[in-house]
């Protein structure tokens, strides 16, 4: 995936200037910054939500963004921050919901498809979910069947929302450590914003940094130096110290 010159606003508010990267497959890529840097905006734009000022997004050559919504939506799956569904379905059928793409106005999922949903079940481990109440799921469990739903839908690119913003401790690593897997496995260029920066350097290959409306950094997470670490994050953190345990690295903020 090309992102490309990218510049959006929401009215007069300019909110993401001449962002540009690109993205290969089996890469995930962490988007870092403050609240308010553009990291959401650009996601949007970059799914087809939000209609860019300037700019383009590019796969296999073809630009995203002139597209019409179920077709572009067979080249990238978007993950929101929070689910849309508030009615009682069958786990099967949520993940059923990523075949719409596929489908005519007035069709419904083969046989094909719904064992192709049991499929992907197996490779989260969820297929004993596959016939519970989506809504009676734990949060982590309902945003694994939203992986699952994204992956029926067999998008190139995979987009994600902090999925985990509303998880505790162990969910967080879970869904983190799940994403990362479907990624390499299934052979996507995966694209996720966050909140923690720690979260980014355990299960990112990469972290793109957001600042005033542009982009400030983008280096490999396998090849860092705490001193490179240090000077980066300082300039969006503030004062902070960096640790490595284990062959990773892990920020501190320090008191203030």
């Amino acid at each position: 995936m090309i992102v490309d010159g990218i510049k959006a606003s929401y009215g007069k508010d300019l909110i993401v200037d001449d962002i540009s990267f690109e993205i290969n497959k089996k890469e995930f890529t962490a988007l870092l910054g403050l609240n308010g840097a553009g990291k959401t905006t650009l996601l949007k734009v970059i799914c087809g939500l939000l209609k860019p000022i300037s700019g383009q997004c590019l796969i296999d050559d073809i630009n995203i963004n002139a597209l019409k919504d179920k077709e572009r939506a067979r080249y990238i799956s978007f993950m929101p921050q929070r689910n849309s569904i508030v009615y009682g379905s069958r786990v099967i059928d949520v993940v059923l919901m990523g075949a719409t793409p596929y489908l005519g106005p007035f069709d419904t999922p083969s046989k094909e498809h719904r064992q192709m949903a049991y499929n992907i079940l197996e490779k989260i481990e969820m297929e004993s979910f596959a016939d519970e109440n989506f809504l009676y799921l734990s949060e982590g469990q309902k945003q694994l069947i939203i992986i699952a739903r994204n992956l029926m839908q067999n998008s190139k690119v995979m987009l994600f929302d902090e999925p985990d913003s509303a998880l505790d401790f162990n969910n967080s690593h879970m869904v983190l450590s799940k994403i990362r897997e479907v990624v390499k496995k299934e052979n996507k260029a995966g694209l996720i914003t966050l909140h923690d920066p720690n979260m980014a350097l355990n299960y990112c290959d990469r972290i793109i940094i957001l600042k005033d409306k542009k982009m400030f950094a983008d280096f490999n997470t396998h090849d860092i130096r705490d001193h490179f670490l240090k000077d980066i994050f300082e300039e969006i953190y503030g004062d902070i110290d960096i640790i490595e345990h284990k062959g990773k690295h892990m920020i501190i903020k320090n008191a203030i």
